[in-house]
């Protein structure tokens, strides 16, 4: 079972993945997003970035935009994956036990966490 998005903690990153054949499709749905409900969004990266293993553009909200952000994402996401997880200084725990999935998980690359 995914463990879908909760409103724990006071800051959150929503990563939306894509490849070649929906990335205009992602760029679209941040700048909604973005423009939706004020929230900060990242550069649309046509590679992987950090611990992603797919290409991603990253969504920066807080706690008070959890409420709203997440479930629009989940009706407007139309088959893109997103990862969420909550921000507390700890990455790794960030980027486990903090996250959770709108559509199907994909394993990170946590090792840069590691060191």
């Amino acid at each position: 079972m995914i463990q879908r998005p909760e409103n724990l903690y006071a800051r959150y990153h929503a990563h939306v993945y894509f490849g070649p054949s929906t990335v205009e499709q992602a760029r679209v749905l941040c700048e909604k997003a973005g423009a939706l409900f004020g929230i900060a969004v990242g550069r649309v990266h046509e590679r992987e970035v950090g611990p992603h293993p797919r290409w991603s553009c990253q969504l920066a909200f807080d706690r008070a935009a959890f409420g709203r952000v997440i479930p629009w994402l989940e009706e407007h996401r139309d088959g893109l994956d997103v990862f969420v997880h909550g921000l507390t200084g700890d990455d790794l725990a960030d980027h486990t036990t903090h996250a959770s999935w709108l559509g199907e998980p994909a394993a990170l690359k946590l090792e840069m966490f590691r060191r």
